[in-house]
């Protein structure tokens, strides 16, 4: 499990801009496809489910044209949320057109 956990939130929208699914990551909890594209990344140990793939497993047979991936600091301030090497490539494999994320 990592050190530092932080509450990601990965939101899938279509073409149009319509709302597919919504998810956040979580610590506890896995799926084979989170392990396959870890192992395929060579980051086995980054096992625990991504919200981005955790998104991406809600939107079943649709592929989403956009996620959006949030993340804030207490102070509701914006903080880093870019993909890690794992869910880039989850990404990728899946379609994804485009990916929009919040910065420090």
């Amino acid at each position: 499990m990592p050190s530092r956990q932080h509450l990601i939130t990965a939101t899938a929208y279509d073409k149009r801009g319509r709302l597919l699914a919504k998810a956040t990551n979580n610590y506890r909890k896995t799926h084979p496809l989170q392990a396959h594209f870890a192992s395929l990344a060579g980051e086995p140990e980054r096992q625990y489910l991504h919200a981005e793939l955790a998104v991406l497993l809600r939107c079943k047979d649709v592929v989403p044209h956009e996620i959006r991936v949030e993340r804030y600091k207490r102070d509701g301030s914006p903080a880093n949320a870019a993909p890690c090497p794992v869910c880039k490539l989850a990404i990728k494999q899946w379609g994804v057109q485009r990916v929009i994320f919040t910065e420090d």
